[in-house]
């Protein structure tokens, strides 16, 4: 018998992910109370750990290789000093295989991810990508020269591209929905916890003698993968794969093992799951990918597929991936402790975010946010033609440190936020590929530019590289301003119904749109079924 919380003995959560054209296109009702009380156990909080600590790999690798590269041991062995300064810097050539050939790798793997995922689940994609990157890190810690160094780095980009694409998803499958945002959120900031991990990991190793200098952090690097694998090796596979794949048996079993709830309620959330699972295949049966450009969906296509790629032009690339060898170029005294503060921050300002996105709602914060960036891009340019002055040099690492706090509070947590509500339902996982794929082509891009116009080898711009990404953060805010919808409390429907009638992005925040969109009929699984 069904308590007052419950309705015909479906949760409300899952109830407001059963919309015939809109899934998650629901607002509950005040008669409608949370049933999840008492589903989380213990197996399934280790559960949520493991999978989230997949971004540990990317967190790290991608914070630690900008200090390794800045390690004069490192510079000495694997060039020497720069032909044009005499310091022992990375060229211009050398830091684009350093930095951008690896990203390359993580193109392959997101792809990879894709089939890997379908055909072998989301559990063993993942931990054979733990066990191939010991290849790649073991290159890496004893590379004999630079060409093996950047192919192991090649490789480990290869193994986090499918760790990045895997993770979220089994999250996101796994936890009861009122999780859903919390879970799959704190991948980004695990990834920033381990990316702050592995600067103070250099920053403890530069003053020692010789080899030990780089070796010691990517040693940590290579047994990185080998923990992870033994939290996860023991984790139940995604219930919500097993029921698209029909192996109904296992699924129960498995959501068993994470719910710390009644039987009844587990047979509940699993048949649930299997309406959902047959109205997906009903909404998105003969979609095709190109559909996403079709005319009334390339205005949402293009706006989600923008804001990853935009916030790596902001200027945060000299701040975070780039940061110890840009402060090493400019003449900051302590580099490495700087790298240090400088993760701190972008954590700080991920941490803030989802309580600023929340009740500020995404315009503003967007609009704040980005102003700000643009004036910091501003100063610090202003600041690099008197970069003789210690004073002018500090301010500029200050003023990069300010940056990647607002640069993760605003532009960088919108960025994961956006595309998945801008998108038309039944073009959600299309349009986030292509969102992926913008993402990772413009890192490539951007990755390789920088060098050419910051090292002395090339452009010798130096910190005046800000002064190029003020102009791109002005030309940003002009676009958010005509393109970037408010979605803050809107369901999918009302989303479709504005784009539908073509509302200006400027006048959504207070539109009234119809009570069907605000709040569509439930239905019952029977009524369901009738429909799939």
């Amino acid at each position: 018998m069904s308590s007052p919380k419950e309705k015909d003995g479906i949760a409300q959560e899952d109830i407001s992910s059963i919309h015939i054209q809109h899934v998650d296109g629901l607002k509950s009702t005040p008669e409608m109370i949370d049933p999840q009380k008492g589903a989380v156990n213990a197996f399934l909080i280790l559960a949520c750990i493991a999978f989230g600590s997949a971004s540990f790999l990317f967190g790290y690798d991608d914070k630690v290789i900008s200090p390794i590269a800045a390690l004069s041991a490192y510079v000495e062995k694997y060039q020497g000093p720069n032909p044009i300064t005499g310091k022992l810097v990375l060229t211009a050539r050398n830091q684009n295989l350093v930095f951008a050939v690896p990203l390359v790798g993580s193109i392959i793997g997101g792809l990879a991810a894709s089939p890997l995922n379908n055909h072998f689940g989301r559990k063993y994609p993942l931990l054979a990508a733990y066990i191939f990157s010991l290849g790649g890190g073991f290159l890496q810690l004893f590379a004999p020269n630079l060409a093996a160094f950047v192919i192991g780095r090649f490789w480990n980009g290869t193994v986090i591209g499918i760790a990045n694409a895997t993770a979220p998803l089994y999250l996101s499958e796994v936890v009861p929905p009122s999780m859903r945002g919390r879970s799959v959120t704190s991948v980004n900031i695990l990834s920033l916890i381990s990316g702050v991990v592995s600067t103070v990991i250099v920053n403890g190793t530069h003053n020692l003698e010789g080899k030990k200098q780089y070796m010691i952090p990517l040693a940590v690097q290579c047994g990185l993968p080998v923990l992870l694998f033994l939290l996860t090796v023991l984790l139940p596979e995604s219930p919500q794969w097993l029921v698209s794949k029909g192996r109904m048996e296992e699924a129960r079993r498995n959501l068993r093992k994470l719910r710390g709830f009644s039987d009844m309620q587990v047979d509940d959330e699993l048949r649930v799951m299997k309406l959902c699972e047959d109205n997906e295949r009903a909404l998105t049966a003969n979609v095709r990918f190109w559909e996403i450009f079709d005319r009334q969906n390339l205005r949402r296509t293009l706006t989600a597929g923008s804001f990853y790629s935009l916030n790596q032009v902001s200027g945060v690339i000299l701040s975070t991936t780039y940061t110890t060898v840009f402060l090493t170029e400019l003449g900051v005294g302590d580099a490495f402790t700087f790298t240090v503060i400088a993760s701190c921050c972008t954590l700080a300002g991920s941490i803030v975010a989802p309580f600023v996105i929340d009740r500020a709602g995404r315009r503003p914060t967007a609009f704040v946010g980005m102003t700000l960036l643009l004036l910091i891009d501003a100063a610090a340019g202003g600041l690099a033609f008197d970069t003789k002055n210690k004073q002018s040099v500090l301010a500029i690492a200050a003023l990069g440190f300010i940056f990647n706090f607002f640069w993760g509070a605003c532009f960088y947590s919108l960025s994961a936020l956006m595309p998945s509500e801008i998108a038309t339902p039944k073009l959600r996982n299309h349009t986030m590929a292509y969102t992926i794929a913008c993402a990772q082509t413009t890192a490539v891009i951007t990755t390789f530019a920088v060098p050419q116009l910051t090292s002395a080898d090339a452009a010798n711009l130096g910190a005046k590289t800000y002064l190029i990404f003020a102009g791109l953060m002005a030309c940003i805010i002009v676009f958010v301003f005509f393109f970037m919808p408010e979605t803050r409390g809107r369901t999918f429907a009302e989303i479709d119904e504005m784009y539908d009638a073509k509302i200006p992005m400027w006048r959504w925040r207070n539109y009234q749109t119809t009570t069907e969109a605000k709040q569509t009929k439930l239905v019952s699984p029977e009524e369901m079924l009738s429909h799939v």
